[in-house]
């Protein structure tokens, strides 16, 4: 694989992460959420999405260990699972948005139920390569913490029909993402 093809499959993946960031930080965003708490989630959210990884990425790395060449299937089977749960949810789930960023503790559960996602892709991610699941760490952090921005301001300024829309095409994302994982 050349390194634009690999640039490109992270970006997907960023983007698919982040749709979780950008449609429920559009119902925060409807809450009318000062510049500072805004700028705060965002890079809170950004963290916990690198942090989770990492932590995915290190499990990842021990069951490949153990698990030799079926590891690869089973992360791309698991990357799959994770896009389905997400086209479920968002098509039959109820949406749950906390109506506000009060305290540090409310923000970083809620940055850390957004970016829980990052630790099963890094699970995957893990069972490639370090330098992959590296770099994919930190674009996840830096594009979801784009998209919760992007969010906060689609939420103040419109309504949140947009939400439901990105999660399903997040979902489709991951779910292609698992498939070329196993090819």
């Amino acid at each position: 694989m050349n390194h634009l093809q690999t640039m490109i499959e992270i970006l997907l993946m960023s983007f698919a992460l982040g749709m979780d960031a950008l449609s429920l930080s559009i119902g925060v965003g409807l809450s009318n959420i000062d510049r500072k708490t805004a700028l705060q989630l965002c890079f809170s959210i950004g963290v916990f999405h690198v942090i989770l990884t990492f932590a995915g990425l290190a499990f990842g790395n021990l069951v490949g260990y153990y698990l030799g060449q079926y590891a690869h299937w089973f992360g791309a089977l698991l990357l799959m699972g994770l896009g389905v749960h997400m086209l479920y949810t968002s098509l039959f789930g109820k949406e749950e948005t906390p109506k506000a960023m009060g305290n540090a503790v409310a923000m970083a559960l809620f940055s850390a139920s957004v970016s829980l996602d990052a630790l099963s892709v890094g699970f995957s991610l893990g069972l490639r390569s370090a330098t992959y699941g590296v770099v994919s760490a930190f674009s996840f952090g830096f594009v979801s913490m784009l998209m919760c921005g992007v969010g906060l301001f689609i939420g103040k300024k419109f309504s949140q029909s947009v939400g439901r829309y990105g999660e399903i095409l997040g979902a489709v994302v991951l779910i292609g993402c698992g498939v070329k994982f196993l090819m």
